[in-house]
């Protein structure tokens, strides 16, 4: 270790003891951007086996094995602040204080909006991990989401194209909690009482086509998965609860909780957090990377690309950001998954980076899911302050194989609707019958 590294590494080392210190100070959701250009690698270098040594503390351990092992590289941007929307902001600091973990498991008492435990983690609280998977579940991602293109490719370690491809659209709403697209701060009309909910249709994908997911985020995280699978080829209904979520998802390799976010029950794992650090994540600029050839039919957007190992990786910028790391062990000793590490971005509080783990605790998936800022996506998003999403692979190191997702996604947008998570559409004729 230089001189200078090990420099970098006592500073950081006291500025993290300071954090987690400091745990009456609120949440401003301000960044450092001086402080964390100081200790991360110069913007437009490229991380990769040749220098991984130097700031191979700033990745994760297991991740590392893929830059030394040369199956792919980090390309670093400079640190940028993503602020969440100023109504998120604002009722934040406004209730600031006041949510509370609920004498029901699976409840919040006294939260309303924002993120609910806005302050920093104490090193004596037990249940800062709790707290922080709620701030998690609460992140400020937009009031709905319209996501007309998601494009899954299916691919094997050996091969440099993807085995088979297929193309999916989804919409998404919260029912409670909402900031800024009216209704605000609940929809009215919520006869699930969920927190929100996501609606996936196969547009073209061989004998999945017309095959919908309707997925609910219960208000209890407690209650059962409250959800509806319709199969075209029965021409039938089905409750999400017949299907075992440690099975992937259309053939793929992503698992039905660890599909674009962490959407499991939280009442399924016990939470402790481990601490807080400083990672290079992949939250970057969409105007600035190199983006793939495909183009988005019915926009003016390009979608990430991907390269490394099979074509696994998004091509897309990664940055130093302050970092929360979130285990989270299944309740059930039996449950396929039996752990997940999140790495938390202390801004936003999504997660670009989280591995999975088999029942007998060996290494299973790695989850990229990348973030763009806002302001450098299409127009419609710019000003939301919602980090967007743009990609996703999961990669299996067990057989060596990885899904991809290419995303177009629109935040707060006018044309998605409580009616659209009407489950009679469903029941009356699938993706065919189906608002548009």
């Amino acid at each position: 270790m230089t001189g200078r590294t090990r420099s970098r590494a006592l500073r950081l080392g006291a500025m993290l003891a300071l954090t987690l210190g400091s745990s009456a100070a609120a949440v401003d959701f301000d960044l450092d951007i001086a402080q964390l250009a100081e200790l991360g690698p110069r913007p437009g270098s490229v991380l990769d086996a040749t220098n991984a040594a130097r700031y191979g503390h700033l990745v994760d351990r297991d991740f590392r094995r893929f830059i030394d092992g040369g199956f792919t590289t980090l390309s670093i941007t400079e640190p940028l602040s993503f602020m969440p929307h100023a109504a998120f902001v604002q009722a934040t600091r406004r209730y600031r204080g006041q949510a509370s973990l609920g004498a029901e498991p699976g409840l919040l008492d006294n939260y309303v909006q924002g993120l609910p435990f806005p302050s920093p983690p104490a090193r004596d609280d037990t249940q800062a991990g709790l707290k922080t998977a709620w701030n998690m579940r609460y992140a400020y991602t937009g009031d709905n989401g319209l996501l007309p293109e998601i494009h899954w490719q299916l691919r094997d370690w050996r091969r440099d194209e993807p085995q088979f491809e297929m193309l999916f659209e989804a919409r998404a709403m919260r029912f409670m909690y909402r900031h800024v697209q009216p209704p605000v701060p609940f929809v009215e009309h919520n006869p699930q009482d969920a927190y929100a909910a996501f609606l996936l249709t196969a547009v073209d994908a061989g004998s999945y086509d017309d095959t919908q997911a309707l997925v609910f985020t219960n208000r209890d995280e407690a209650q059962p998965v409250n959800g509806w699978v319709y199969l075209p080829q029965l021409g039938r209904t089905q409750s999400l609860a017949a299907f075992a979520t440690g099975e992937s998802m259309f053939g793929s390799d992503i698992l039905p909780h660890d599909f674009l976010v962490y959407s499991g029950r939280l009442t399924d794992m016990q939470w402790r957090l481990l601490g807080t650090t400083y990672m290079l994540l992949p939250l970057y600029r969409h105007d600035r990377i190199e983006p793939d050839t495909r183009k988005a039919r019915k926009y003016d957007y390009w979608h990430v690309a991907f390269d490394g190992r099979a074509g696994c990786f998004p091509r897309v910028d990664w940055q130093l950001r302050p970092t929360l790391v979130l285990e989270g062990t299944a309740a059930d000793p039996a449950a396929a998954v039996q752990k997940r590490v999140f790495y938390v971005d202390a801004q936003t509080h999504v997660a670009p980076l989280w591995k999975v783990y088999r029942e007998d605790g060996r290494l299973w998936k790695f989850v990229i899911a990348p973030y763009a800022h806002p302001n450098s996506h299409l127009a419609a998003n710019h000003e939301s302050g919602a980090p967007i999403a743009t990609a996703f692979s999961t990669i299996d190191i067990e057989t060596n194989r990885c899904t991809t997702l290419q995303v177009l996604t629109l935040v707060n947008v006018d044309d998605v609707t409580p009616a659209d998570f009407d489950t009679t559409a469903m029941q009356s004729g699938g993706g065919r019958g189906f608002r548009r």
